[in-house]
């Protein structure tokens, strides 16, 4: 999912390294992905609740990859399976710490990894994939699909905030 005003770059992770999320330290580039679509509107809405979005599909190959899904490759790379569901945001804003993803994130982009496959904090069972390599080799493709060209080519549609809250 993509917020709308961002809709027309869907490859670019900036909103991603412009705040900082669960698996990037702020100022490094992170698509989120999900495998499910109720995962991605379930990662989209976060705590903000319902507000408007942009679902885009993607056609993605990157390698390597590491799987946070399993437990033994937790413990191959010194991770704690509770470490990726702890609430990264509190810890950032509220305790001013440094959120255990962002160690682990810097570790695995210092190993060479792509990204990782992790379950989603927001949706029982739901999967995401977070890149913080793509196309920059065969190796690593995303593509968004847009075969009818329905994304905005720019942000031109989203000049100014509407002058009263619409419902």
């Amino acid at each position: 999912m993509l917020a709308p005003r961002r809709a027309h770059d869907p490859l670019s992770g900036e909103g991603a390294a412009r705040f900082g999320g669960r698996w990037n330290p702020k100022d490094r580039r992170a698509l989120y992905l999900s495998a499910e679509l109720p995962t991605a509107v379930a990662e989209y809405e976060q705590e903000l609740g319902i507000r408007p979005g942009t679902f885009c599909a993607y056609d993605v190959a990157a390698e390597p990859v590491v799987d946070f899904r399993d437990d033994a490759v937790l413990a191959a790379w010194g991770v704690e399976p509770e470490s990726r569901f702890a609430p990264w945001k509190t810890i950032l804003l509220v305790r001013g710490g440094r959120p255990p993803g962002w160690d682990i994130a810097d570790r695995l982009f210092g190993s060479g990894m792509a990204g990782i496959l992790t379950p989603s904090s927001r949706m029982s069972g739901g999967t995401n994939l977070v890149l913080w390599r793509w196309n920059d080799s065969p190796s690593r493709s995303v593509v968004a699909l847009d075969p009818q060209r329905d994304l905005p080519r720019d942000q031109s549609s989203w000049p100014v905030a509407p002058a009263r809250p619409l419902r």
